[in-house]
């Protein structure tokens, strides 16, 4: 992975740089005294998770088809790295729309289905509405106790509740994670590995990739981390943009910008990330870049590699001469530098994140990266990146309304 940071420096002077390059070092050097803090990192339990995974593969071995009933952390990890192998074996429902529940099951009569659950504290309320949906009007989809996980803390809840009614299985959602942290624990490592990926394997890649960074003094990222953790107290820039330029990054984008967001937005401090998509988005949103306010700074994400590729032949001469032999990677990665290029010269700052190929490898190495970026960010701007304080106040919001039992009597104070 290679990072590009042309007029970062600018930014701040060498030696506010210097100094927060250092607070930097110190932070990772404490990390192995606040485990709980950093849990993200664990491989003390990998044992049990590998155990955990072989199980329920065994289990599940006649599962034609597992449908994931979560959100947010439950579920963008594993469907960030799913996505990468573009298979259908695990499907995801995240929302309540009926359409696409009622869809699903239209397009998956005759298989054999298995279904996992999964809610860190239990209560969530789509999770909940969703699964008693499903043991009510598709009951004869599947076989509850038998072909059904349910993945959840270690306490009373409701989805606890009804595991022990039914007899359904259920793992524990390791505690001191965060759902937003967690796709590299047993949360994304067992979809994934139900999906035919193999999670041990990448696992140990996770943790070799997060130990390679924590020891790495010379990050170039550190330049880019200390540099926002200055935009974001000036408070004169006020968005992130995330541009992917592979289709199969999408779901990537969606889990960063949920990782970004959760962690960083606090007591009035944050940008905002917003992820697009190029080339697509060079025709939808390029223009407000380029010429509208200037408060935004750029991630870019470009493979050097694709895993699938095609050449325009032009054989009848008909395109212009400059397509001729263009594989379809190369354009996009013209079109992104050009892009980059482009948005520099409007005075914007614009880190290109060169990863080695679109395979899981080099995206496993760019989601840990990110982890740890948003956590150390976080730090450097004396917020806490791991918990979510304003989110819970809608929740209760909303289960104080859904109370009131009426459309027309919400609480709007």
């Amino acid at each position: 992975m290679l990072i590009e940071l042309k007029g970062w420096k600018k930014l701040t002077n060498n030696k506010t740089l210097s100094n927060l390059n250092n607070k930097l070092i110190k932070i990772k050097k404490g990390i192995n005294k606040s485990p709980n803090e950093f849990s993200f990192l664990r491989s003390d339990n990998n044992k049990e998770i590998f155990s955990y995974l072989k199980k329920y593969k065994k289990k599940f071995k006649n599962i034609d088809n597992f449908l994931l009933i979560g959100t947010g952390g439950s579920s963008l990890g594993a469907k960030a790295i799913i996505s990468l192998y573009n298979q259908k074996k695990i499907n995801f429902i995240e929302n309540l729309d009926p359409s696409t529940l009622k869809n699903f099951f239209k397009n998956n009569k005759k298989n054999n289905l298995g279904l996992l659950i999964i809610s860190k504290s239990g209560e969530t309320l789509e999770v909940l509405c969703l699964f008693d949906i499903l043991m009510n009007s598709f009951k004869n989809n599947f076989d509850l106790k038998n072909n059904t996980l349910i993945i959840s803390d270690k306490k009373k809840s409701t989805l606890r509740n009804i595991a022990n009614k039914y007899s359904i299985d259920v793992l524990d959602h390791d505690e001191t994670i965060g759902g937003r942290f967690s796709c590299f624990s047993l949360t994304g490592l067992l979809p994934m590995y139900l999906a035919g990926i193999n999670s041990i394997k990448l696992k140990e890649l996770v943790d070799k990739s997060f130990k390679k960074d924590l020891l790495n003094k010379n990050n170039v990222n550190n330049i880019f981390m200390a540099a926002v953790s200055q935009i974001i107290k000036k408070k004169k820039i006020t968005g992130h943009i995330f541009l992917v330029y592979s289709d199969s990054l999408m779901n990537v984008g969606n889990w960063y910008k949920q990782l970004w967001n959760e962690s960083l937005g606090k007591n009035g401090l944050g940008l905002y990330l917003i992820s697009a998509l190029g080339a697509v988005d060079q025709h939808s949103q390029l223009q407000m870049w380029l010429d509208g306010p200037k408060n935004l700074i750029f991630t870019i994400v470009i493979p050097k590699k694709r895993t699938d590729d095609f050449k325009v032949k032009n054989n009848k001469n008909i395109l212009p001469a400059y397509l001729n032999n263009k594989r379809m990677g190369d354009l996009l990665n013209i079109m992104a530098e050009s892009t980059a290029a482009e948005l520099r010269k409007a005075g914007a700052y614009v880190r290109i994140i060169y990863i080695e190929d679109d395979k899981e490898e080099s995206v496993i190495k760019l989601m840990t990266s990110f982890i740890l970026e948003v956590s150390l960010i976080g730090k450097l701007i004396g917020i806490n990146p791991f918990d979510q304080p304003a989110v819970e106040k809608v929740k209760v919001r909303i289960k104080k309304n859904l109370k009131q039992n009426a459309r027309n009597k919400f609480i709007t104070t």
